[in-house]
């Protein structure tokens, strides 16, 4: 009961925050490109996550000095087939799958195929796509099949 209510509390604070935030950099008033295309037209390296898992708080920022984890090398590229890549680190390179999982494209699944019987699901919602910036709030089971829930903003590579 703790648990959920530590991540029913940081969902709720990740929503409010997102919310009153002003997007400076949108997608410079073009708004002919689908959010397909905005997906699919960069790799999208880190720029900040925020998350809890296990009860613990990890956070990163590009650059930044407070950092828990290192995500520098942290990439993902979405193909317009439904395909991709996951780079956590340089030396490996995942496949995943990805879809739209509404018709307003708001929110977006993502599988990371981490090996023959090890997949990790993502549900992500709140999804915040323009030409510079890939925004939203991230749902999945860790290993040891404990919740975690984040925040996660990108930017091209």
């Amino acid at each position: 009961m703790k648990k959920l209510l530590i991540l029913s509390t940081f969902c709720l604070a990740l929503i409010a925050i997102q919310s009153c935030t002003k997007d400076d950099d949108d997608d410079n008033g073009d708004t002919s490109k689908t959010k397909e295309v905005l997906l699919t037209q960069h790799t999208w390296k880190m720029e900040e996550i925020l998350q809890v898992e296990n009860n613990t708080r990890i956070y990163y920022s590009r650059g930044g000095s407070m950092n828990t984890n290192n995500y520098d090398n942290d990439k993902i590229t979405f193909l317009a087939d439904g395909t991709g890549t996951y780079s956590p680190t340089v030396a490996q390179t995942l496949p995943i799958t990805w879809a739209f999982t509404n018709a307003e494209k708001t929110s977006l699944g993502i599988v990371i195929k981490f090996g023959p019987n090890s997949n990790t699901s993502l549900a992500c919602s709140q999804l915040l796509l323009t030409e510079t910036k890939f925004f939203c709030v991230t749902y999945f089971q860790n290993g040891s099949s404990q919740p975690v829930l984040g925040s996660v903003t990108r930017t091209p590579l």
